[in-house]
């Protein structure tokens, strides 16, 4: 019994993974270094070989892909301060299967769904991604979002909910009194108007500026 017992494991640890299995794609060594690097001293010595982190790889998707899946913020931080615009940049989908999505998305998007933590998303907005980026068929940040198990109904999702509505706001109202700017309400001069006649006489509409 023993010896059976002995071989079932030894037979466990000698069959491939269920991600290796025959017929699918394992990873490369190089797509490998990226999912288990420890730091971004090793991601600086993968810059300076020259490594195209937006080129797509064996098994489809970009190392960058990787590297966001993986949820190592100081990766995803040397990868991005390597190309700021990366942050915008549109990734295949044909290794990271999404149900209802396009062959290809917006990064963000990418990482709206894949992030297993919220510094992800918080590095990409710094970078500068596209907050109102949606795919070909018009699903926004909040869709992917929304299929996240890790991030959806977190105070994250609450502040990116007002990002995007505040800023939907303020690109249909662009001549509005007190629309962000940048992402911040701002106060703009108030036109000049004629005195009052009288000391008691009320105030006009414009004194107030026009909130949310």
């Amino acid at each position: 019994m023993k010896k059976l017992l002995l071989l079932s494991v030894c037979a466990l640890i000698a069959t491939p993974s269920l991600a290796q299995k025959a017929g699918e794609c394992a990873l490369t060594p190089l797509q490998n270094l990226i999912v288990n690097a420890r730091g971004a001293e090793e991601i600086q010595a993968l810059i300076q070989r020259g490594v195209v982190f937006d080129e797509q790889v064996r098994c489809g998707g970009t190392l960058t892909q990787l590297a966001i899946r993986r949820g190592n913020p100081d990766v995803l931080e040397a990868i991005l301060r390597q190309d700021q615009n990366r942050a915008n940049a549109v990734v295949p989908l044909d290794a990271f299967p999404i149900v209802g999505a396009p062959k290809q998305i917006p990064l963000i998007l990418f990482a709206a769904y894949y992030a297993p933590n919220k510094q992800i998303m918080e590095l990409l907005e710094a970078a500068g991604a596209n907050l109102s980026a949606t795919d070909d068929f018009g699903r926004n940040l909040l869709w992917y979002l929304n299929k996240n198990p890790v991030l959806r109904k977190t105070a994250l999702e609450d502040d990116l909910n007002h990002k995007l509505l505040y800023g939907m706001v303020a690109a249909q109202n662009p001549d509005q009194e007190g629309i962000q700017q940048q992402g911040r309400p701002v106060a703009q001069p108030q036109q000049a108007r004629q005195q009052p006649a009288s000391p008691m006489a009320p105030q006009g509409p414009g004194d107030n500026l026009v909130s949310e």
